[in-house]
């Protein structure tokens, strides 16, 4: 049941806050603190364990928790009975939010958000999960307040525990110095991680659900300027069959946050500005190298986008967009052929049903579903101009009217919920991403918004004393800033100097520069902290790990090579090597995890990628697939049978007595279906996978579908003439009870007689 206080009914302390986030859950009846002492002080004196509870303001997953759990006032009363309830904005505080996610992957072997984390009145994390349906966590809450109340002993040993393997974790990144550079075979081992990973059909690395993997792109495409063409083709076959996608915003612009589907059709439709930053880097760097009109489209739409939607009247950007529009998730986004008939006229209409298809949205069980299809592009606009003897010139005349008259019509719904505080870090690769684009594509107006947003940064968020704030807000800025929000800007400003040819901006990024030394680096190991350490949390953390946005340090070790091309001064050069160091043993034991400090470090060697064939055997190198367990789940494939130009290939699963996998579909969107695919080196092999018949299995998220014991997965495969190499993908994911493990993936040689 879903419970509604329009009427305000109740007001908690979060009503005072400047976070979107926080004040979304400013009228629940749940008794909700900030972060701070007020709360934690409450926690000691009456002897109660803490919920923090963090997310953000567009995440689908906490609306809907909200709406089931807190702002029911059955729930409510029960929680602010038995526990301290605080309420965390995850993007004002990524170092909190960062500490306890790695909390939740350790009880759950997974994550995401909302992150609901119980804690001790010290803040030592004791039991975690994401969503919780409504029975389930009221029950939770009361075990909780049952166990506390009767022997404490137990939780706060469980709590000890955990801390100390969080420090324990965080200190071995933190020290992971070497006495010397990393090797430039880091490079050729990671190109190697995603020629093997990469879908040569659909574009983009791993199975479905399908993220956009930015860092990757990114590396990809410098690493091709160094005479690489299996970079270009992994880059540019990604980055075109996102922009024909339903990922890809093809009326308004702007890029969804990740695909449901392999096929880039279905989004998660919410719309962050790292993602607009980061792709539209990407589209432009695509297009710098190509020269077609069609990447640049793209890029261009990004930016317009961002102007148009997420740009405050003074210059700074905007956080996101949300999914849903009253509680339905891609409302705002999709078509029925009513509406499109509605919108166009009789030749716009008939253009658009020739260049568009209509994806169908998946239903949520116990959610609203929306009423209407999601736009993708059948073919790039140049090809289809080509193959209909049209000019691209007209091509594009006719797109623009059909997507000018959608746009018209689709500004007369309800726009989504605008998270509409301004941040640093994202701030600063937009301000990155603009300043490149004003320089590749000749486009003064993208100068200007690179400019407008960096002055509205350096004179809003920036203190006296050079230091800066992590957000802006309705004229209020708040929070002192983090390492990555000093490294974005930095890398921002720089790129305005080029752009620009403006030694301003050049020297707020030498202070800046300065200024972050003096606050975050660790003078005995190396590298920068992420916080300033003035606050004290169960270990000050030293970020170098790429996760949605590149980290900290990887952006710094650009900019300081940034510096280095544009003043030739030694210094930053040095200052960049110290950082590799600082990280030197964890990139080489795991380069995928620092794609973009292994990024960082191609441009430092100048080191062109040698043909894959021709390496030689590094065990230093050996590649670990992060945050994958294979424990339980054991994978192999059967023989091929050939029936003329096809074959059947099986894919054989062994799974560990009293766990299971999800079935296909999965019976939620937030957990991972098994999935099966074949590759072939053409990208042309056409498959066709059967999933067996799931069994329901009952689960505090209620019944599921899932596969157990051994599961044969048969996958018919129709090949090209000339076919030699193909590879087997499977992705599962295991679960036992109420926990599911990070899902793993597999890929295993099919041999061809």
């Amino acid at each position: 049941m879903t419970f509604s206080l329009s009427t305000h009914a109740a007001t908690n302390r979060l009503i005072d806050s400047s976070s979107p986030y926080l004040l979304q859950h400013a009228h629940n009846p749940v008794d909700w603190y900030p972060w701070g002492e007020e709360a934690f002080a409450k926690a000691r004196k009456e002897n109660k364990p803490i919920l923090l509870s963090i997310g953000y303001s567009t995440c689908y997953w906490c609306h809907v928790m909200e709406r089931e759990i807190f702002e029911n006032p059955e729930i409510a009363k029960l929680m602010n009975k038995s526990i301290v309830s605080i309420k965390i904005d995850r993007e004002q505080r990524p170092d909190v939010d960062d500490l306890y996610m790695i909390a939740t992957q350790l009880m759950t072997q997974s994550g995401g958000w909302p992150n609901n984390v119980f804690v001790t009145p010290d803040l030592k994390p004791f039991y975690a999960g994401t969503y919780f349906p409504p029975a389930a966590f009221s029950s939770l809450i009361q075990q909780i307040h049952y166990v506390w109340t009767q022997d404490q002993v137990p939780l706060k040993a469980q709590a000890e525990r955990l801390a100390s393997a969080i420090i324990r974790i965080k200190q071995q990144e933190n020290n992971a110095q070497s006495s010397s550079l990393p090797g430039s075979r880091l490079v050729e081992a990671l190109i190697s991680h995603f020629s093997d990973y990469y879908d040569n059909r659909l574009g983009g690395f791993y199975q479905a659900p399908k993220f956009p993997n930015e860092d990757a792109l990114l590396f990809l495409l410098d690493a091709c300027r160094l005479a690489n063409n299996t970079c270009l083709e992994m880059a540019r076959g990604t980055l075109e069959k996102m922009a024909a996608g339903g990922i890809h915003d093809h009326v308004g612009g702007g890029f969804h946050r990740y695909a449901t589907d392999a096929q880039w059709r279905i989004p998660h439709f919410e719309k962050m500005l790292y993602n607009q930053a980061l792709l539209g880097r990407a589209y432009t760097e695509l297009y710098a190298l190509s020269s077609k009109p069609d990447d640049r489209a793209v890029a261009e739409g990004i930016f317009d986008f961002t102007l148009r939607q997420m740009t405050h009247k003074d210059g700074g950007f905007y956080s996101a967009l949300d999914a849903e529009t009253d509680a339905v998730e891609g409302a705002y986004y999709a078509w029925t052929d009513a509406e499109l008939h509605e919108a166009l006229d009789t030749d716009s209409y008939a253009w658009l049903m020739q260049h568009y298809g209509l994806a169908e949205i998946p239903k949520i069980p116990g959610h609203k579903h929306v009423d209407g299809r999601v736009l993708y592009l059948i073919q790039p606009l140049s090809g289809s101009a080509t193959a209909e003897g049209l000019s691209y010139e007209d091509a594009v005349k006719k797109q623009q009217a059909a997507m000018t008259a959608l746009r018209e019509s689709r500004d007369k719904r309800k726009l989504p919920h605008l998270d509409n505080k301004i941040i640093t870090s994202w701030n600063g690769l937009m301000i990155d991403a603009f300043a490149r684009a004003g320089q590749y594509m000749g486009n003064p107006e993208y100068t200007e918004a690179a400019r407008r947003a960096a002055d509205f940064i350096l004179s809003n968020l920036r203190k006296q004393d050079g230091s800066l704030y992590r957000t802006w807000r309705d004229g209020k800025a708040e929070i002192a800033a983090y390492f990555e929000d000093y490294a974005f800007m930095i890398q921002g400003l720089v790129s305005i100097c080029r752009a620009a040819k403006e030694d301003s901006y050049l020297q707020a990024a030498k202070e800046l520069t300065a200024k972050t030394k003096q606050l975050f680096w660790d003078e005995k190991y190396g590298g920068y902290y992420f916080t300033d350490g003035t606050e004290q949390l169960l270990v000050r953390m030293k970020n170098a790990v790429d996760s949605a946005i590149p980290s900290g340090n990887a952006v710094m070790a650009q900019a300081l090579l940034d510096l280095y091309e544009i003043t030739g001064d030694a210094e930053w050069k040095q200052q960049a090597e110290a950082l590799f160091m600082a990280f030197g043993k964890a990139i080489t034991e795991n380069p995928r995890a620092y794609t973009h400090m292994v990024h960082a470090l191609l441009r430092l060697n100048h080191v062109a990628p040698a043909a894959k064939a021709a390496q030689q055997p590094d065990e230093a190198v050996t590649l670990r697939e992060a945050m994958v367990t294979k424990t339980y789940v054991k994978v192999g494939a059967s023989e091929p049978k050939r029936e003329g130009n096809s074959l059947t290939v099986t894919a054989l699963l062994d799974i560990a007595k009293g766990w299971h996998v999800n079935a296909n579909p999965a019976s939620f969107d937030f957990l991972i279906s098994t999935s099966v695919d074949v590759r072939e080196d053409s990208g042309k092999a056409e498959v066709e996978p059967v999933y067996p018949k799931a069994h329901a299995m009952a689960t505090p998220l209620g019944d599921i579908k899932v596969y157990e014991g051994k599961v044969s997965i048969p996958v018919k495969v129709t090949l090209p003439g000339n076919a030699e190499n193909l590879r087997l993908l499977v992705r599962a994911q295991a679960c036992k009870d109420a926990t599911c493990l990070a899902p793993s993936d597999w890929i295993v040689p099919v041999k061809l007689k």
